[in-house]
């Protein structure tokens, strides 16, 4: 059957998870018990479908055509979401970048300042810092001690990791201390 043949091959991924989100909402409202029988209900067949879409990308994994349909496959967003949700294929390396460059943008909107990524292009990376880390007196030790460290330890396969200098839209250039200088 043509995947646009399919029941809901016309939905998309928004449309899904507003759906998922409004189902969970109204289950909030429930008592704990109606609640507790859902989410059991819920992680059976989430079980159920991680475990047998295991097993068939596993199967297809060891056949060179079906690889290769897999990989046009996990192209679909819906395809990549279920996938990633039962942890079947690994996040993209942009997708742990980004990860690991939020988790040091609260300590850098903390001085005023923000990292935007540039470019991938691996083995490197480029990155250039906004507001006021960008050109401030500190930003060599934010960039080596924070955002470089974030990177490095979500993405292994990235070592060349660069700081893109220049001032981006909305600078400041306002000097304070690094977010990761020691106390």
């Amino acid at each position: 059957m043509p995947a646009d043949a399919m029941p809901g091959a016309d939905e998309d991924l928004g449309s899904l998870l507003a759906e998922i989100e409004r189902l969970d909402a109204d289950f909030s409202g429930r008592e704990a018990a109606v609640r507790d029988a859902a989410a059991a209900y819920r992680d059976a067949i989430e079980a159920l479908h991680a475990a047998a879409l295991r097993r068939l990308v596993a199967e297809l994994r060891s056949d060179p055509a079906a690889r290769d349909a897999v990989k046009r496959a996990a192209a679909d967003e819906i395809v990549y979401a279920v996938l990633r949700r039962h942890r079947i294929i690994k996040p993209s390396l942009s997708e742990r970048v980004e990860a690991a460059l939020a988790g040091v943008r609260p300590m850098l909107a903390s001085h005023g300042g923000d990292v935007e990524l540039v470019g991938i292009a691996p083995p490197t990376v480029a990155l250039r810092f906004t507001g006021s880390c960008d050109g401030c007196a500190a930003s060599a030790l934010t960039f080596h001690a924070g955002v470089k460290q974030a990177i490095a330890a979500a993405c292994p396969e990235i070592t060349d990791i660069r700081q893109v200098k220049g001032r981006a839209a909305g600078s400041t250039g306002a000097l304070l201390t690094s977010p990761f200088a020691a106390g």
